[in-house]
């Protein structure tokens, strides 16, 4: 008897909570030479989320993007007005009044009345330098027109969209409003076109990074050429990986080879958002099956690079796939704000599934 799949409510949720792991396993080792981490955890690197897990401004802006687009959703239901980039972009001015204030003011809506939300993470120059403005750019005038990984981060909530087309359209313009270059915003829209592909449309991992390799060649040929160059690490090391099980049962000699993060180094550090997104799929490539989600995160969080943000997307990848089951319970219970992430996520799912939320909660100003 199979194991009844996820459903797409389960997958939202599974997604976030899945990326928010990620981010608390990679930010001890967020900046950190891989020797630096080998020195300091052990020749396995850091294998366990700490106590407690906290998250970064990842996780903190991926809620604030779910809470935009929900809150952009239920406009469009009751009153038949859509403008999600804009809704997005406010709750990105409210993400920003978190880490200016102290906790919630008189009467909070929303994530705004979450104290726990109201914690600064270092956030990115790029995000915080955009924010400051009081209107969002446009396409004649971009505050920012940075690379960096600070727009797709935060952007696998677009991916529950109703179409592909669409959530490769808002997860690009979600990350434009703080990352202008064409290879800061495009790898967004390829994450949320992902998302959508494994979560809503089922599609197998690898014939969903195809079809994504192929849509955001039109957009910015790194992205492209970086995606396609992790799928033929990951194919090269899982046959090595595959002939060392078999040299192994069969009593031949040792083969070498496999899954390792001097693959990932040949795709980058993954400081600029092409470079992030290609080190996830590949971590997620090479970690298919639900029981290597752990190890997943640990390859993608274990190398010289931005760790926490490289294994947080990995885990909205392989969260999109397999849902919460795939959630380590230990892990899930040490992790900071796992009730709010999950909340978030299910009505998210629900969006997507047509299935009933507390909507009015979303009709913040």
């Amino acid at each position: 008897m199979t194991a009844a799949q996820p459903t797409v409510v389960d997958r939202a949720a599974g997604c976030l909570l899945a990326g928010a792991m990620g981010d608390s396993l990679g930010a001890p080792v967020e900046f950190s030479r891989l020797s630096e981490i080998h020195r300091a955890y052990g020749p396995e690197g850091i294998v366990e989320l700490p106590k407690p897990a906290l998250i970064t401004d990842d996780t903190q802006l991926t809620l604030f993007t779910a809470e935009g687009y929900i809150s952009a959703w239920v406009r469009g239901k009751h009153l038949q007005t859509w403008n999600p980039a804009h809704e997005v972009w406010l709750a990105y001015r409210r993400w920003l009044s978190t880490q200016q204030g102290k906790g919630p003011g008189e009467s909070p809506t929303g994530l705004l009345a979450e104290r726990r939300l109201y914690a600064n993470r270092s956030p990115g120059l790029a995000t915080l330098r955009a924010l400051a403005n009081d209107q969002p750019p446009t396409d004649d005038v971009q505050y920012e027109t940075a690379n960096g990984c600070g727009g797709v981060v935060r952007t696998a909530p677009a991916g529950f969209a109703p179409t592909g087309e669409l959530a490769y359209r808002m997860g690009c313009q979600f990350a434009a409003l703080t990352h202008g270059h064409p290879e800061g915003w495009a790898p967004a829209g390829a994450l949320a076109l992902l998302v959508h592909l494994l979560a809503v449309r089922r599609r197998s991992l690898g014939e969903a990074v195809d079809q994504v390799t192929g849509r955001v060649l039109r957009d910015d040929p790194t992205t492209a050429s970086l995606l396609a160059a992790a799928a033929r690490a990951a194919d090269r090391d899982n046959e090595d990986a595959r002939a060392a099980r078999e040299a192994r049962a069969f009593g031949r000699p040792p083969h070498t080879g496999g899954p390792s993060s001097d693959s990932i180094a040949e795709l980058g550090a993954g400081w600029v958002a092409p470079e992030t997104l290609a080190i996830a799929v590949y971590a997620a490539l090479t970690h298919r099956k639900s029981a290597q989600f752990p190890d997943a995160l640990r390859l993608a969080a274990n190398h010289s690079g931005d760790s926490d943000s490289t294994a947080a997307l990995t885990g909205n990848i392989l969260g999109a796939l397999h849902g919460t089951a795939v959630l380590p319970k230990p892990w899930l219970a040490r992790l900071e704000l796992a009730d709010v992430i999950a909340d978030i996520g299910y009505d998210l799912g629900a969006t997507c599934a047509g299935e009933e939320f507390e909507e009015g909660r979303y009709l913040v100003a």
